[in-house]
């Protein structure tokens, strides 16, 4: 999560503070210190601005929007709590991500909502209207709540104000729920310390009176204390952490190995801050369990220990940065007891803290694993560096946005895009009888790259954009150079992005406007291998496409998701057999294959293409088969538009020679 390098800077921040204040330095340790509550008090805006970069990269929205979003919402929030709250200073963890999800949820069932009520020619009014119609929303329920729930919410503050000071450690009851207080907020991300700071600065006076009073001979040692808790229950920091990080070393194939180089160190000093973010602990409900259980079982042994005087009463004040072992030697009066004692329970918090690291080292396993298919084994793919980070996928995720906006960017700085066309062949005369326009990138020193840049399109969602481009100057193009030629097809490749965009209808009628040259066809080849999301909204524009005239080809059929399910759900007219079945000719019973998908496909009458074809070999078997229609090297490899202008008038010759025409005339 976001919240991990700043985790990482506080707990460095911290480490120069103790640093300080150990040698002496004490106004540079209290700078230190102020900063590193500066840093606590950035973190919940830092998630909430996290939660909408993630909301906006999933979604494919825009970021300026959803980050403006989301903070304003925490702004109308904060509001509702305290009129008087400095914003940046007033707001927990829980509110930030509360408000991030709320705000970007609420925008986006709004722009639903609108693209229902008409079609929009620019997304981005669709972003703009739902952004500002969300915020009326807000800020109008949240004056409501605060109209109508003001007293109420004054009552629960102070009601919580009141139960805060209920768990003051004066017992061994009210000391388990003073752990429980210390420990339990951090699901949530919120430090106990801070959250309950009163109740702390009255055990810290009252323990200095106690050692006072004590060392006066007024009085015996009390068994809790400041120091207590922070000996048994904050060993390596909040939930006894030292016990998880040994887990994590103890797992050698663990991804959360490389927190070690970062957490171990700051352990040290009992912060850990990266370990909680980066493990996570926060909002994992699974290792919330031990990060409690395990104070909560060392604070009962040490009790019944020390109640029992098998180990001294603390008796020194000890700063809770102080290494572990050096501390409990300091605070209990140099008892070896202690220090053992100590250990033990660093071993107690290991034994349960393991089996829910195992358990989590198991799930990202899990997660990580690919099934190879030929090979039929469990492949796990090796985490990336953003492993130390909760959920790195989704940074991963974003990285590769990120990525591919960089790359579109190189694209567009550095050349254009132009059009091939690849004809397509009917066996039965070798005549061509359609053409597949194909996108190509032309570099500024004249360099043709085929088109990999397509997955950066399809990664950032603007694969409409691109087949909206090459409809629009395939059509032209045609229309310019191709009109003398009778009884074509025109197929253009459409993703599935874009058959669920609810532009292309209006962008079909926009193009077919002025309509092709008499003779030719507009056929949109549907790519099989990308899955399709909206399956009914797939077909339901598939059926409007063919009222408009416009034929519907299932492409590389065989290579992708759910085969059989398009034939049956989508009305086609034409399937193009991918290359996979031309290599399994080679196999023994590649041929059988090939003619029973054939079979099956004049089942739902539909023409039948194969890509692929390079050998005349291929070719034979293609024929014997029952295939009519051939697209491959063999025939012709994609051309530039002006070497298929001339090849379609080279074949218009064949077939019509001068002296015939003039026949006619």
């Amino acid at each position: 999560m976001a919240i991990v390098p700043l985790s990482i800077v506080r707990g460095l921040v911290i480490t120069a503070s103790v640093i300080c204040e150990t040698a002496g330095f004490s106004h540079a340790a209290t700078w230190f210190m102020q900063l590193q509550i500066g840093f606590l008090a950035l973190a919940p805006l830092v998630m909430n601005i996290y939660i909408a970069v993630h909301w906006a990269v999933r979604n494919r929205l825009s970021q300026i929007y959803c980050i403006a979003l989301s903070i304003s919402t925490l702004m109308i929030f904060r509001r509702i709590l305290d009129d008087n709250a400095q914003f940046f200073l007033d707001i927990s963890i829980p509110m930030a991500l509360a408000s991030g999800i709320i705000g970007n949820v609420l925008q986006e069932i709004v722009s639903k909502n609108l693209l229902k009520v008409r079609q929009w020619k620019d997304n981005n009014n669709v972003t703009i209207l739902s952004f500002f119609i969300t915020l009326a929303v807000i800020a109008l329920a949240s004056s409501a709540i605060k109209l109508g729930a003001a007293v109420w919410l004054d009552h629960a503050m102070s009601f919580f104000s009141g139960l805060s000071l209920y768990f003051y450690p004066f017992d061994f009851l009210h000391g388990i729920g003073y752990v429980l207080l210390r420990s339990a907020p951090w699901f949530f991300g919120l430090h106990g310390y801070y959250l309950f700071m009163d109740i702390d600065v009255a055990f810290t006076v009252a323990n200095r009176l106690n050692i006072s009073d004590w060392h006066s001979g007024r009085g015996g040692l009390n068994i809790l204390s400041p120091v207590f808790y922070d000996i048994w229950c904050n060993s390596g920091g909040t939930g006894n952490t030292l016990s998880l990080l040994i887990c994590i070393l103890m797992q050698k194939k663990s991804p959360q190995r490389r927190l070690l180089s970062i957490s171990a160190p700051m352990a040290l000093f009992n912060i850990n801050e990266p370990l909680i973010f980066g493990f996570p602990i926060v909002l994992n409900p699974v290792m919330i369990i031990p990060f409690v259980l395990t104070p909560l079982v060392s604070y009962m042994v040490a009790y019944g220990a020390t109640y029992l005087d098998i180990i001294p009463r603390n008796s020194e004040i000890v700063s809770w940065s102080t290494p572990g072992p050096i501390k409990v030697w300091l605070a209990s009066g140099h008892s070896v007891s202690a220090v053992v004692l100590y250990l033990l329970l660093v071993a107690v918090g290991v034994a349960i803290y393991r089996p829910f690291v195992k358990n989590s080292l198991k799930q990202t396993n899990n997660e990580n694993a690919d099934l190879d298919l030929l090979t039929g084994e469990i492949k796990t793919v090796q985490p990336t560096d953003f492993e130390m980070v909760p959920n790195y996928s989704h940074v991963v995720e974003e990285n590769s946005y990120l990525e591919a906006q960089r790359q579109i960017e190189k694209l567009q700085s550095a050349g254009q895009f132009i059009l091939y066309f690849q004809p397509q062949v009917r066996l039965s005369d070798n005549k061509v009888v359609a053409v597949e326009v194909l996108i190509r990138h032309q570099s500024d020193s004249g360099k043709i790259t085929p088109p990999v840049f397509l997955k950066y399109y399809e990664r950032t969602g603007l694969m409409p954009e691109i087949d909206f481009w090459v409809v629009e100057h395939a059509l032209d193009y045609v229309r310019e150079n191709m009109a003398a030629a009778e009884s074509m097809t025109l197929s253009v490749n459409i993703s599935p992005q874009t058959l669920i965009d609810y532009r292309l209808l209006s962008v079909v009628h926009k193009v077919m406007a002025n309509p092709l040259p008499a003779g030719w066809a507009l056929e949109f080849e549907i790519t099989e291998s990308q899955k399709v999301q909206e399956p009914a909204r797939v077909a339901e524009v598939m059926e409007k496409l063919r009222s408009l005239g416009i034929r519907i080809a299932l492409d590389d059929f065989g290579s992708g998701y759910s085969t059989l399910h398009y034939l049956t759900r989508y009305p086609l007219d034409k399937i193009k057999l991918d290359r996979s079945m031309v290599l399994g000719l080679a196999k023994p019973d590649g041929f059988n294959f090939l003619q029973q998908v054939v079979k099956l496909c004049m089942v739902i009458q539909c023409e039948i293409l194969i890509e692929g074809v390079e050998t005349h070999e291929e070719l034979e078997q293609v024929k014997m088969a029952g295939i009519g229609l051939c697209q491959g090297f063999l025939f012709h490899r994609p051309l530039p538009g002006n070497a298929v202008c001339l090849l379609l008038a080279d074949q218009r010759k064949k077939e019509f020679p001068p002296s015939a025409t003039e026949a006619l005339v």
